[in-house]
């Protein structure tokens, strides 16, 4: 499958699906590609599928169908995305579809972001839930949401400048308090008390923004508000550097096992890795403490 982002794009995007393509539909939202047919190799009595993607070509999520109803000849999307039908030989399956809405739950209130219609960048509610006010905001380009304590963080794309993301620190009604700016890209996101941690497929960010069991930010050295500094995967972290969106440079090192899911608690975070190891690090003296292995991906 070969995904352009116009009919002259240099550099498009290859997809093996690793079955045989029978239909394509893109979602309403035109966010999610749904690709039916059937697999290569039969797993477990499910030939017929159908494989869910993102925009970019990264895999979402797989539908098996049971090989007795037939091949999955068409797909189709309910209006709102939230539903798909099947058209499988002689019938057609219903099949409810349950997006990773962004939202995060802190002092009382509930944040969550959805898109409307008429507009191109999302909605952002601050519902407080004990007196059942509502605060809104908008903001282009939000990736993530992450919230703990007193504060949430809202993660987006800087639309002028390639490989920029904002860090916003807001408070319960959606004002922001502090912010910075990452080139690391923001595929997994945690929170503490203390602590904002981002990951991409092989760096870690962490922001220390707020002194323990204190509403004073944390100061850090040279006057930088809340010490902050990044580490590859494979590296010990250094805690005497502070980061810096200008200079700082990824190290030049290949990663064969790309960071799969995060975790903070109030005095370490977790990194989960594709192949079952999982990394502590203690906070806030960022250091490696220990490390197991699951049997699964984390």
């Amino acid at each position: 499958m070969q995904l352009m982002r116009n009919m002259t794009d240099d550099s498009p995007i290859l997809v093996d699906t690793g079955m045989l393509i029978k239909h394509v539909k893109w979602n309403p939202n035109g966010n999610v590609l749904a690709v039916s047919g059937s697999s290569i190799e039969e797993v477990e009595g499910h030939k017929s599928c159908v494989q869910f993607y993102s925009a970019f070509g990264a895999h979402l999520r797989s539908l098996r169908v049971p090989s007795f109803t037939g091949m999955v000849n068409a797909v189709t999307w309910e209006g709102y995305g939230l539903r798909i039908a099947l058209a499988v030989d002689t019938n057609i399956l219903f099949a409810n579809i349950q997006p990773n809405y962004m939202w995060g739950y802190f002092s009382n209130t509930l944040v969550f972001a959805f898109r409307k219609p008429e507009r191109s960048d999302m909605c952002i509610i601050f519902w407080d839930v004990t007196v059942n006010e509502k605060h809104v905001k908008y903001m282009k380009r939000l990736q993530k949401i992450a919230s703990c304590d007193e504060y949430c963080i809202l993660v987006a794309k800087n639309e002028e400048v390639a490989n920029e993301w904002y860090v916003v620190l807001c408070n319960a009604v959606g004002c922001p308090v502090d912010s910075k700016t990452i080139t690391i890209e923001p595929k997994h996101v945690a929170m503490s008390k203390t602590h904002v941690i981002i990951a991409s497929d092989d760096v870690v960010y962490y922001w220390h923004y707020r002194q323990k069991n204190s509403n004073v930010m944390a100061l850090g050295a040279k006057g930088k508000q809340g010490k902050e500094n990044a580490f590859h995967i494979d590296e010990q972290p250094k805690t005497d550097g502070i980061y810096d969106k200008n200079t700082w440079k990824a190290p030049d090192l290949t990663c064969e096992d790309n960071i799969s899911a995060i975790a903070a608690s109030t005095d370490a975070f977790l990194i989960g890795r594709v192949s079952g190891q999982v990394l502590k690090f203690t906070i806030p003296y960022i250091q490696l403490e220990s490390r197991m292995t699951l049997r699964s991906r984390p």
